[in-house]
This record gives C-alpha cells, structure tokens and sequence, in this order.
C-alpha cells in the first residue's frame, strides 16, 4: 500500500521509502499500530485499540505507542509525516495520501514589484532573521521529540515529554522513557503533572525535570543522573524508589 513516498508491505512487515529503495523491518509495536491505522485509514483509531492490538501479544504503553507513531512518522519524511493525525486524548487518524502536495506561498502581487523593492524587502527579512537567529538560545530545544500522556490509577494523568537535539539515534532515550513512565504509572497518584527528560550529548547525564502542584503550591523538581557504564541503565526499580518519582 502506497503511503506518500513509501510503500507498506503488511505481509512482510516491510516499510520501503521508495526514492532511495531503502527497505525498514518493522518491529513489533510499529508493524502493530501501522497495520491497524491502515486497515481502518480515514478513520479514528482509539489509543486502546492501538495498544491492544490482536490480544496475541501483551499490549503496548502509553510510551510504546507514543514512540511508534513518532518512528513512523520520521520514516515517512517531513512531506507526508502528516499523514497520521494525532487526535488528542483519543488516539490517531491516518489520512489518505492521495492529493498530498508540499505547501508553498507567495508573495501576492511580488511579480509586479520594482527590483529594487524586492531586493529591499528581502534584505530587510535577512537582517531580522540574522538578529532572531543571535538571540534565541540553540542549546534548548523548543519542541520535544516525543510526548505521551501516562494514565494513573487515581484518574490522574502525567505527561512526559523527551527532548533532543536530533531526530536520529535516540533510542536510550526512547528506552528511557519507557522505563520512567512505568515508574509514574506504578505509583498510582502523584504530585506531578509535567514531566521532562533529556540526555546530555555525550549520553553520559539524563536530567529529568518534574513540575506539579503539592498542598497549592506550585512545585518544581530536577534531578541529574550519571552512568558511564556500559551498557547504560540510569534508571532501574531501586533507584524509582530511592528518589521517589511518585512526589
């Protein structure tokens, strides 16, 4: 089945970008929510659905889920990532790629300017984006890689959010993720509702981050974890206890 530049081959689990013939095995939780999104394409597919699957595996969490989608996407490429909506709270719609076309805009009437104008106009967004570019600090990125909602027992729900400086190679943080989610969900209720992680460039430092409100206070939390072993654990049951993620 063509999706946008790629082609999914259900059968064979195969995800193909068909530009550079480049072929991806899809792991199990991908090949899981793919299949389900494209037999029920155009449609809302439930986050329940999604992580149950056909009940013959155990079924996903909420950062399994979250973490698939975010691969298929990048997979697919900025032109038709798209094509699989997020609809809050409830799950995911994926559209059909037919029509799909690269958003441009124009100038009205930019034609017709003077050359002279032109050259001003452009100069003009040149020196504004050379001054915006100065100010804003690249050391933070402003739009996490992933973010996931964690359902507690209490009907409260945290969200956690991973940031990284690139799309690629994040797979400990993925795995990372996975494992503080499960610490979150285990405690029940928590003081947090916010929830932030990211590694260091060397992969050596996660910092997590957790802001909640406690007796109608507004509290924040940040923690720094080192491990230069290998292979790199950070996060294990002993120290979820010890720090007391749950607040």
């Amino acid at each position: 089945m063509q999706l946008g530049d790629c082609w999914f081959d259900r059968e064979r689990g195969l995800l193909t970008q068909q530009s550079c013939n480049e072929p991806w095995h899809l792991p199990r939780a991908e090949l899981q929510v793919l299949s389900l999104l494209v037999e029920h394409q155009g449609k809302l597919v439930s986050k329940h659905v999604l992580k149950t699957g056909d009940g013959e595996h155990p079924p996903l969490t909420d950062t399994s889920l979250a973490r698939a989608v975010f691969m298929i996407r990048s997979f697919l490429g900025p032109q038709y990532e798209g094509l699989i909506e997020t609809v809050k709270g409830q799950g995911y719609l994926l559209h059909h790629s037919h029509g799909q076309r690269v958003k441009s805009f124009q100038y009205p009437g930019l034609q017709s300017w003077p050359w002279w104008s032109v050259l001003l106009v452009f100069g003009f967004m040149l020196a504004f984006t050379v001054f915006y570019l100065n100010r804003i600090d690249h050391s933070v990125p402003t739009e996490p890689l992933m973010s996931t909602e964690l359902p507690l027992a209490s009907g409260q729900h945290v969200r956690l959010h991973l940031y990284a400086n690139s799309k690629t190679n994040n797979t400990l943080l993925f795995e990372l993720g996975e494992r503080l989610g499960q610490g979150l969900i285990a405690c029940g209720s928590s003081d947090w509702s916010e929830v932030y992680s990211s590694l260091s460039h060397d992969k050596q430092v996660l910092n997590i981050t957790m802001r909640g409100d406690k007796l109608g206070q507004s509290v924040i939390r940040n923690l720094k974890i080192s491990d230069f072993r290998r292979p790199k654990e950070f996060i294990d049951v002993k120290w979820l206890l010890e720090v007391g993620i749950c607040g």
